[in-house]
């Protein structure tokens, strides 16, 4: 996830009772079936303003049930005797308004401490004075992972929280690391349940690379779940099965997700899912609008037939800044254009958003 400054956060307001800082949106009439499968968008914007950012959880909201917030921790901030600095502090009331504006929206927010530009091998954002050596192992940059673990709980109170995102890329490529994240995880689980035994907590786990066919091949690693057990309230999981060999979606095999109701019986959820209307240099992939909107259906379908609770897209527009390196792969996963423009996939989106939300009893 792209990192954005919030300048509109720092704007005077002169009743902060009523501060409401996004777009009044029109939800769509319900109509049809009832659904028991969340809808919902990443905060990602489809340019780095904050005027997007905003536009981006409003659409959450006005599409979707649930809308998800991921970042690197700054790390800095909640070092042992620091203040927590203004840009912080501003980015929180911001985001803090929206969903108390948007109050139907319900929150998943990530702490994503890896950098996944280079496969999640090494840590994000570090600070001066912690090596990528140390990581994890680190004492103020551990300590700080749990004082922004409660911030994020007090202050958001979400009803779902990521603990590192695609952790099993950690655990691949940097095992010495995971080790250290996995005695960090807990920690900071236990304060978290502390602060609010309600919230939902997990780390998320990367599909493709589970299955071990994204970038790194290796044998398929389910196993590790089993390190969080006992400390994982939810099964969530991103899944970007272009970036494989992947042809096309109709080469999808068989219970492609569904097998994880196999293995996980509790609640599952599509943290971050991603399929391009357009080719990708250097992928199979054959990427046109019909194969994104025939993955969305068959994502979709699969998701509702297998009781998971939410499926989250990672972009409602094509990010207008993903155009190079890394992020390249992402340039036209939006289910509408950078203008707004609405792709095929859209009316899909549009026709399962319409159908009533009746969400499944605990």
């Amino acid at each position: 996830m792209l990192a954005i400054t919030l300048l509109a956060a720092c704007r005077d307001v002169d009743d902060a009772e009523n501060y409401t800082p996004g777009p009044n949106i029109t939800r769509p009439e319900p109509a049809g079936e009832p659904r028991n499968l969340a809808l919902g968008f990443s905060a990602m914007p489809a340019e780095r303003t904050t005027d997007s950012y905003i536009a981006a959880i409003a659409t959450a909201a006005q599409y979707g049930e649930i809308v998800l917030i991921q970042r690197a921790p700054p790390w800095e901030d909640f070092f042992p005797n620091r203040q927590i600095s203004r840009e912080t502090l501003e980015t929180t009331r911001l985001e803090t308004a929206l969903l108390e504006q948007y109050d139907h929206l319900s929150l998943v927010y990530a702490i994503d401490p890896t950098d996944p530009m280079v496969q999640r091998s090494r840590l994000a954002n570090l600070p001066e004075g912690v090596s990528q050596a140390d990581g994890f192992l680190d004492e103020n940059l551990r300590k700080a992972f749990v004082a922004y673990t409660r911030y994020i709980v007090r202050n958001y109170e979400p009803g779902y929280l990521a603990l590192g995102v695609e952790v099993n890329m950690l655990r691949d490529r940097a095992p010495d690391q995971f080790e250290a994240f996995v005695s960090l995880y807990q920690e900071a689980y236990e304060n978290a349940k502390d602060a609010d035994p309600d919230v939902k907590i997990f780390p998320t786990f990367q599909l493709e690379d589970l299955e071990g066919n994204l970038g790194f091949v290796h044998p398929p690693a389910w196993e590790v779940f089993d390190i969080f057990s006992g400390m994982m309230d939810v099964l969530a999981i991103s899944t970007y099965p272009y970036l494989t060999d992947l042809r096309a979606a109709a080469d999808l095999r068989p219970q492609y997700y569904s097998q994880l109701r196999d293995r996980w019986d509790g609640e599952i959820i599509i943290v971050d899912a991603a399929y391009p209307s357009a080719p990708v240099d250097g992928y199979r992939v054959r990427g046109a609008e019909d194969d994104q909107h025939d993955y969305l259906e068959r994502l979709l379908e699969e998701a509702e037939a297998s009781d998971f609770s939410a499926v989250i897209w990672r972009a409602a527009r094509d990010p207008a800044f993903a155009r190079e390196g890394t992020l390249a792969a992402f340039r036209d996963i939006g289910l509408r254009h950078g203008d707004g423009a609405n792709k095929l996939a859209w009316q899909l989106w549009e026709s399962w958003a319409i159908r009533p939300y009746q969400p499944a009893p605990n």
